[in-house]
């Protein structure tokens, strides 16, 4: 379906695609993995002409069509609707259903117009066969698996978020339905069950799929296939994403061993050539040397992989056994109830994630805890000894204004023994090399995200609050992440996207659902459990 043959893309003469040849076939499922900046996002562009390549070639089978969603959505310059900008997707079926109701009362005027009976036929089929009569229905089924509820899809386009608007195009592709989906980290912005329905929904497309995801249980479940980018080579994988992690290090072994008995030849070559090079009766042979050294593809180690580091945060101190007491707590604003009547006796030393579907109260929840914001109605109570951080990616402690280097401001973070390097711990959250000298004004949004999970790991604490800390992070630092907080001492409360990295982090689950929250004293998937058993009743 879609041919990609000696791509080469270079910017400032550094190769971020080095002659990649690959093909995607029809129905298969793809990945494209790699370090961040290794050239994902450009491989994207390029294979939707949105980026020239300095030489190879693409080419999707003739009558095919693809769907790209990038990372990126400009904010609209639109009146519609979310509706209305879904359909507009399918602009020809909206036009056909305009013509086959113009034709209807022409025919009614004149039943027996030959001419107009033909167009009316033809017109007619061609909007079944679009799907036309439930077009408008399946607009609505995806936009809500996407979690817009029925009033938001139905309200102006203008009002949404990024990660909204991400949704809007996500929906416009799906009910598309191109042969080719190209998707950059399409599970941004979705919640767990949003995840969920876009998995099931691709699984059953029946065109093929090509993406890139941080979700390492979104790739487990759906690729059949990784293709990694690495110093601008392609290097193909038969499987899915915990396939790829074992079989690159085989693969790397095996290299690393080519590579050493290859330098050893080397080096044989290179003492003999210098050892004879100046003898007449040898001079020959030393330049038949020569000329095998000049004709050998010479391998080139990838860098290491990150180092498997493991964080620790710094030993909290001794909180009460309960750390939050809630007493028929509400929440409302306006006429709007966020939640009511919550009332739980949190012990210290749960790992507790708060789940619920976007908009349903995990962030009020969270602010809430956090001292953020204070009960409508109730009382919530801090527990004895309690020492409380908060990271929400949405509330910005790191001023944007900040003249200090990222090394800078983690230093005067730093307690006088802290717990690995601080350029390790920067490295671990994609801050590398240079990277460490970057002035904090000049920092997006993620970056300061990913550089306050740093500075929270050198700051004491006995009860972390964490609004999805695992958005910006790729799956190398969620596991970082996953492992110090594994191995953090005090009490956890975590709102993630990420379903394995739930799994294996929590100990208790508190869920949100139409103003109701219901407490699970067990691991995510006996939650996951329960919650299937009370559906069924």
């Amino acid at each position: 379906m879609l041919s990609v043959e000696n791509l080469t893309v270079r910017f400032a003469e550094r190769p971020v695609l080095d002659g990649i040849t690959f093909r995607v076939s029809e129905g298969q499922r793809v990945a494209v993995a790699g370090r961040n900046g290794q050239g994902k996002s450009t491989l994207f562009r390029v294979l939707m002409g949105e980026q020239a390549p300095e030489k190879g070639k693409v080419e999707l089978d003739r009558g095919r069509k693809a769907g790209y969603l990038p990372q990126d959505i400009a904010p609209p310059d639109t009146d519609r609707t979310v509706i209305e900008e879904v359909l507009d997707a399918v602009a020809e079926v909206k036009k056909l259903e305009a013509e086959v109701e113009r034709l209807t009362c022409a025919l009614a005027e004149d039943p027996e117009n030959e001419k107009v009976l033909a167009e009316y036929g033809r017109a007619q089929a061609r909007f079944e066969a679009l799907g036309g009569y439930e077009v408008d229905a399946r607009a609505r089924t995806i936009l809500d698996g996407l979690g817009f509820s029925q009033a938001r899809m139905d309200g102006p386009m203008r009002q949404l978020s990024g990660g909204w608007l991400m949704r809007v195009q996500l929906a416009r592709l799906l009910l598309e339905r191109p042969d080719l989906l190209i998707l950059d980290e399409p599970t941004n912005h979705l919640d767990i069950e949003a995840r969920e329905w876009l998995l099931e929904y691709l699984k059953g497309f029946e065109g093929a799929v090509l993406l890139t995801s941080h979700d390492r249980y979104f790739l487990d479940a759906l690729v059949d296939r990784i293709l990694e980018l690495e110093l601008g080579r392609l290097e193909v994988y038969h499987g899915n994403y915990t396939y790829f992690e074992g079989e690159k290090v085989v693969r790397r072994e095996r290299l690393k061993s080519s590579y050493e008995r290859q330098q050893k030849e080397l080096k044989a070559h290179e003492e003999f050539i210098a050892k004879n090079r100046a003898n007449a009766a040898t001079a020959r042979m030393a330049q038949s040397r020569v000329k095998v050294v000049e004709k050998m593809e010479l391998i080139e180690l990838p860098p290491e992989p990150p180092a498997n580091v493991r964080l620790r945060f710094p030993e909290p101190g001794k909180s009460g056994q309960v750390v939050f007491r809630l007493e028929h707590v509400a929440k409302r604003y306006g006429d709007l109830t966020v939640f009511s009547d919550v009332t739980l006796d949190l012990q210290a030393g749960t790992r507790l994630a708060v789940t619920g579907v976007n908009g349903a109260g995990k962030t009020t929840l969270l602010r809430l805890l956090a001292g953020r914001e204070e009960p409508s109605e109730g009382a919530l109570t801090l527990g004895h000894g309690v020492k409380l951080q908060y990271f929400s990616q949405y509330t910005d402690d790191v001023d944007p204004d900040d003249g200090r280097t990222l090394l800078e401001l983690v230093q005067a973070s730093a307690p006088p023994q802290p717990p690995v390097p601080l350029r390790t711990l920067l490295g671990c959250f994609l801050f590398s090399g240079n990277d460490v000298f970057k002035t904090v004004r000049v920092l997006s949004g993620g970056e300061r995200a990913r550089l306050k999970i740093a500075r929270m790991i050198l700051q004491p604490g006995n009860v972390l609050v964490m609004d999805e800390p695992t958005n910006h992070l790729d799956i190398h630092s969620q596991e970082v992440l996953l492992r110090a907080l594994q191995g953090f001492g005090g009490t956890v409360i975590f709102v993630s996207h990420d379903r394995q990295f739930v799994r294996e982090l929590a100990t208790a689950v508190l869920h949100i659902e139409a103003g109701r929250v219901t407490y699970y004293p067990c691991d995510y998937e006996q939650y996951r459990w329960r919650r299937a058993q009370d559906t069924k009743v």
